[in-house]
């Protein structure tokens, strides 16, 4: 098995070795170049009603908003907050997530904007998606006063693809009932529907191999692709070289559509446009913007 010092340079038409560049490959700035976040107007039992990009204010730390209206229940305001998070254990990044949404709550007591603020207990989520997968997550109940009223809220917080998402439902007091009877089924639906796409070098190196005439790839790699798509074997034709064309192609894409699932690509990606069934919202990176806290 032969490594391969594929450029992955975008444009690129010859690698170093003078064989020619892997189409696909393209150069990064660094974890996360572009990340879309794709919403769709209508999820479930719910309409999207607003959306926010920070980074239109300058702050691309704090990612974007959605808002979203929940048929027959529009006393409950639905708002979902997704942005970067960087790499780290799952019970680690959740720590973090949780608290940084307790000093925000504690930042809108300093300003006055909340008063009376009453925490229940922090406790484990878990959310059941679709084909019987599931997310771990953590919930945090609130009672607080704002504007002469008082409200209660339910916080859902989940780490993925990268980033935060934080899910807050919030209602006045008296229909505190509604708000459990929605809130299963809306964070379910959104998990399922929000998709988060980035592209950039995803904190993972390419591994690309070409496989010695004759031999077959690991029983884990039998279509020459590992299972997060990072690591590929390609066959090689006559003269000992990759055998471009469609079995490459094929390989590409396979990879690809796996880096995908997880969120973060090295390989060509082309968005979604928006259209009146989703809404699509994009944050560019530079090298520097990577990796800062974010200010939710």
């Amino acid at each position: 098995m032969v490594a391969m010092g594929v450029a992955a340079t975008a444009g690129a038409q010859e690698a170093p070795d003078g064989s020619p560049a892997l189409p696909g490959l393209q150069a990064h700035r660094g974890v996360i170049d572009d990340t879309w976040i794709i919403a769709p107007k209508r999820l479930g039992t719910a309409t999207l009603a607003a959306v926010k990009n920070y980074a239109d204010e300058g702050d691309i730390a704090a990612g974007v908003s959605l808002r979203y209206r929940i048929d027959h229940a529009d006393w409950i305001a639905a708002d979902v907050f997704i942005y970067p998070a960087g790499e780290g254990s799952t019970d680690d990044m959740l720590r973090r997530a949780a608290e940084d949404f307790r000093e925000s709550v504690s930042f809108a007591e300093r300003q006055e904007i909340y008063r009376n603020v009453w925490w229940g207990d922090e406790s484990p989520y878990t959310a059941k998606l679709a084909n019987g997968k599931t997310l771990d997550g953590r919930f945090l109940p609130l009672v607080f006063d704002a504007q002469q009223d008082m409200l209660t809220s339910r916080t859902y917080l989940f780490y993925r693809k990268l980033y935060f998402t934080k899910i807050r439902l919030t209602t006045p007091v008296g229909a505190v009932d509604s708000l459990a009877d929605n809130a299963d089924r809306f964070v379910r639906n959104l998990l399922d529907g929000v998709d988060v796409i980035s592209v950039g070098g995803c904190g993972k190196k390419m591994d690309i191999s070409v496989l010695a005439p004759g031999q077959s790839p690991p029983p884990e790699m039998a279509d020459g692709v590992s299972a997060d798509g990072f690591r590929l074997m390609l066959r090689t034709g006559k003269a000992g070289l990759p055998a471009y064309g469609p079995a490459t192609e094929k390989t590409l894409s396979l990879a690809a559509k796996r880096q995908l699932a997880g969120g973060c690509t090295s390989l060509e990606y082309h968005p979604p446009l928006e259209d009146d069934t989703r809404a699509v919202l994009h944050l560019s990176f530079e090298a520097s913007d990577w990796g800062a806290t974010p200010k939710q």
